[in-house]
């Protein structure tokens, strides 16, 4: 998107910083963008310069109060903010941000994470992806149901009545990474077949954990025992692979409560990990609807800035 004519109209720049990357988008006072940028500059990789990073992005911008969301508010951020424990809407949110003045007298307002603490639980936490579950109350608001947010650490979240209830990380994309990167079942499974949720070998390890009860950790011996007594292309065994862990996810949400014949579903990914999920869930008689992450991440910002009194409230 480039500038706008209307860029004097801008209110506030809205930021989503990432491990890997910052985004910002100028916003006009009803919350909509005028202008964006990019950079590679995630928090992963600044060691400290996190003020140079984000004016070098909006240079040429208006000078405007910035509302940030992401793992800038981690301990590795620019500011650490605290976590909101659940359940938490936007109203709880946005009056919670954690607020500060930059060395060049810019006002920033940093989004906290949530968190879970319980009994029956050790724990769990969420930073940057509760921006995106109130962009979508703010799309949907009569939504109730189950939200994936598929990645290196999937979340799923029960959002109801404009408010995120409760969530559960599970460490699909990164266990799949080390499974198939690092553990022996390297040697079984490789890539450069066609995308892994169409392959039929997919939709057969997604039923064997999710719907026949195989034991995870003893059906992720059976990717190399394909190979061995069923001479089964690593192509093709990578997807089982995917499968797999898809599957077991999906076994563990179900048996938490989460996923049900009538549970109404989004999927809030890239299109390929919307795809693969609405895959491994048609494999179990469900559906989903998929939504942009980066349209709802925005919707997000907006909303929460809104419910802090730095954009006008919708008329």
């Amino acid at each position: 998107m480039n500038a706008s004519p209307d860029i004097t109209t801008a209110a506030l720049v809205a930021v989503d910083w990432g491990t890997s990357r910052l985004r910002a988008w100028l916003l006009d006072p009803a919350g909509n963008p005028l202008a964006s940028a990019a950079s590679d500059d995630g928090i992963g990789t600044l060691n400290g310069g996190h003020e140079a990073a984000f004016e070098k992005l909006v240079a040429g911008w208006p000078k405007l109060p910035a509302i940030m969301a992401g793992m800038v508010g981690s301990r590795q951020g620019w500011r650490e903010a605290a976590y909101l424990p659940c359940p938490a809407n936007a109203a709880a949110i946005g009056a919670q941000l954690t607020r500060f003045t930059t060395d060049a007298g810019r006002s920033v307002a940093i989004v906290p994470g949530l968190a879970i603490r319980s009994d029956g639980r050790d724990g769990d936490v969420i930073r940057g992806e509760e921006t995106q579950l109130i962009g979508l109350a703010e799309r949907e608001p009569a939504f109730a149901g189950t939200v994936i947010l598929p990645g290196t650490h999937s979340k799923w979240a029960r959002l109801a009545g404009g408010s995120i209830a409760d969530f559960q990380t599970f460490m699909t994309g990164e266990l799949f990474e080390l499974l198939s990167e690092k553990s022996f079942l390297r040697h079984s499974v490789a890539a450069g077949g066609p995308e892994l949720a169409d392959a039929p070998d997919f939709a057969l390890a997604v039923r064997r954990t999710a719907a026949d009860g195989l034991p995870f950790l003893g059906a992720l011996f059976s990717v190399r025992a394909r190979q061995l007594l069923l001479d089964v292309k690593r192509e093709d065994n990578l997807a089982y692979l995917s499968g797999l862990v898809i599957g077991g996810e999906l076994a563990a949400a179900r048996a938490m409560g989460s996923l049900g014949t009538d549970t109404s579903v989004r999927i809030v990914a890239s299109p390929a990990l919307a795809r693969a999920y609405a895959r491994a869930l048609s494999v179990l008689g469900l559906s989903a609807e998929a939504r942009d992450g980066s349209e709802l991440v925005l919707a997000g910002l907006a909303r929460l800035a809104r419910a802090a009194g730095l954009l006008e409230q919708t008329r």
